[in-house]
């Protein structure tokens, strides 16, 4: 397995997993825009093909996390957790000194992930998600 910064040739195989994690998935041509960017960064877990990604928009020293997904067949197997492990240190290099994020309140798997990766509970914004509405539950991560 192998982590590395996803192309525009990752298009595909990063849309297809964006659909299956989300029930308001981003569309097909804001990730292809957000590829070409260059405060955007998606990193992904690879063994023959993308297990999971964790994507981000770098701005000043702040890396604020846009989407984080596991293929289905491959979840709850680590994946993420050993991608964030290795994306910490590739974000620090990149002068990332903290990193944020906002997850559904309903979503206690990924809650429970960021939690043991260091992440912290800072606040909440209500009613923020729709499909179903949900709050937001904001979490940071000092490197």
């Amino acid at each position: 397995m192998i982590v590395r910064r996803c192309t525009k040739d990752d298009l595909e195989a990063i849309y297809k997993i964006e659909k299956e994690s989300f029930s308001d998935p981003l569309k097909k041509e804001t990730l292809e825009r957000d590829l070409a960017r260059d405060s955007y960064y998606c990193y992904g877990l690879f063994d023959t093909e993308l297990m999971t990604f964790v994507s981000y928009e770098k701005v000043f020293d702040e890396g604020q996390i846009i989407s984080v997904a596991t293929a289905p067949c491959l979840r709850r197997k680590g994946f993420s957790k050993k991608l964030f492990e290795k994306l910490t240190e590739l974000a620090k290099k990149d002068g990332v000194a903290i990193f944020t994020l906002e997850v559904r309140s309903d979503n206690t798997a990924a809650i429970n992930l960021y939690k043991s990766l260091g992440f912290k509970e800072v606040g909440v914004r209500k009613g923020y998600y729709e499909n179903p509405i949900c709050d937001a539950i904001l979490m940071d991560l000092q490197l």
